[in-house]
């Protein structure tokens, strides 16, 4: 039993009843590795059969052998993806997942969030894809990984400007006004406020509690007078999701809104940072918005602090309005007349 490299890709070569096998696996050497290991040992014990291999299993019983398998060595936030994935591709087997369906997921991720959350996705479908090939649970190439991707860049954070704020939310589909309103008020991701429920909101105390985050960790989040009169005209219910709203008609209506707003380059993600901006620009409290942000460490809020600067300037002139700090009037000074040098000659004889 060996591995060697062809054409860019590893492959494992062994033998079964006296018959060469060979297999390609892709381009990670340790992961042919591990699978060629995985097939030496099902061959010893009498459990390999190839025929089955193509009986390739869903994406959701994959994902829980991920987590059980190989989840405690991967960050929440990777949980919480997975999470979101499984709401996507669920109930359809790893075999029947094409290259093209999972390019289309990634353009319109990256459009709704970014190309480094996008890449992030794709990155752990790669790794479940893997993972499914090395356990005999999937046979033939890895989809995600010849998935094109973009590059990341360090782009300009992309908020609403206060009239714009007020564009949108006149133009806007009624059953997203809610919406709009509960993210330019909170901050949250879009999928917290789809899953949001009634339970977890406490109108008497004014308190969003999130239980569910990226980051893995509970938070919660103070609702303004603004947020609290729209909850109340949604007419508060037990139990239930609070906004009623799939996900396919809120892309609908948000396009539309913005069209009829005249915005341009801007995503639904984008709210979550107009949020952000503007709450720094008040109050230029950086470890408050990373408490309401839910994220796991300052860095990540780091990148409005720039915001908070801009904005110092205004604060010291009005500081500096009250202040009795002043330079005092000039005094005049009496100056002499300067009198012009005389040259004292003889008289001509």
């Amino acid at each position: 039993m060996s591995i060697y490299k062809k054409n860019g890709n590893w492959w494992i070569d062994f033998y079964l009843d006296g018959r060469r096998k060979r297999e390609r696996i892709g381009q990670s050497k340790s992961l042919a590795q591990e699978v060629l290991y995985k097939r030496k040992a099902e061959i010893a014990e009498g459990k390999y059969f190839p025929e089955r291999v193509h009986q390739s299993i869903n994406f959701r019983e994959m994902s829980e052998h991920y987590m059980e398998l190989h989840g405690q060595y991967r960050a929440v936030s990777w949980r919480y993806m997975l999470g979101r994935l499984v709401e996507i591709f669920g109930d359809k087997k790893l075999s029947d997942i094409s290259v093209p369906e999972l390019q289309r997921y990634y353009h319109r991720k990256s459009q709704e969030t970014s190309v480094a959350t996008a890449n992030r996705n794709m990155t752990l479908i790669i790794s479940m894809f893997n993972r499914a090939k090395a356990w005999g649970y999937f046979h033939g190439d890895n989809p995600a990984a010849q998935v094109k991707r973009g590059r990341e860049t360090n782009r300009r954070i992309r908020y609403l400007e206060e009239e714009e704020i007020k564009r949108l939310l006149s133009v806007c589909n009624p059953r997203l006004f809610p919406v709009l309103a509960c993210a330019i008020m909170t901050g949250m991701r879009k999928g917290e406020m789809l899953n949001l429920t009634w339970e977890n909101i406490n109108l008497d105390q004014r308190i969003i509690y999130i239980l569910k985050s990226k980051s893995g960790k509970p938070r919660e989040i103070p609702i303004a007078t603004q947020l609290q009169e729209v909850l109340l005209n949604l007419g508060p219910r037990p139990t239930g999701n609070v906004f009623e709203l799939p996900d396919i008609c809120l892309r609908r209506f948000f396009a539309q809104a913005l069209k009829d707003a005249g915005i341009v380059a801007f995503r639904f993600h984008d709210l979550r940072h107009t949020f952000a901006s503007h709450f720094i620009m008040r109050t230029k409290n950086l470890p408050a918005l990373q408490q309401l942000l839910g994220h796991a460490s300052p860095q990540m809020t780091q990148r409005y602090a720039h915001l908070a600067e801009g904005h110092i300037t205004q604060q010291m002139r009005l500081f500096a309005a009250s202040m009795p700090v002043q330079q005092p009037p000039e005094q005049a000074e009496t100056v002499e007349p300067v009198r012009p040098a005389i040259t004292l000659q003889n008289p001509a004889n």
